[in-house]
């Protein structure tokens, strides 16, 4: 196996397998029933979203520095954060707007940070 397969490799399991877990998460149980299998849903959408960021990067041939972890970890969390909200029904437009405004503030200042 030569060196970029194998950092492929790693992303793209954890993606396939988190993305399982979420599938059977949704179709063997119920939240209303226990409140613990939405946070479980949530961890396991993180996980499914920064191994998605880590294979796109690496399928474009890109390294995964300290700048683009950051950057993955962002939006990672907003998208959580959003899907959050949406399924709680209290997801406004302001609400929206300030999550983008403040997700947008997080990805300029990791721009600019010096490493």
């Amino acid at each position: 196996m030569n060196k970029n397969r194998r950092h492929v490799l790693l992303p793209a399991a954890l993606a396939a397998g988190s993305f399982l877990f979420l599938f059977l998460l949704m179709s063997l149980t119920s939240p209303v029933r226990n409140v613990a299998y939405g946070a479980v849903f949530f961890l396991g959408l993180m996980i499914l979203l920064m191994s998605l960021g880590y294979l796109t990067l690496r399928l474009n041939g890109r390294e995964v520095h300290a700048k683009n972890r950051y950057r993955i970890f962002t939006i990672s969390i907003f998208i959580v954060v959003l899907v959050m909200f949406r399924s709680a029904q209290s997801l406004s437009l302001v609400d929206g707007l300030v999550l983008l405004f403040i997700t947008a503030g997080m990805l300029f200042y990791i721009s600019r940070r010096a490493y």
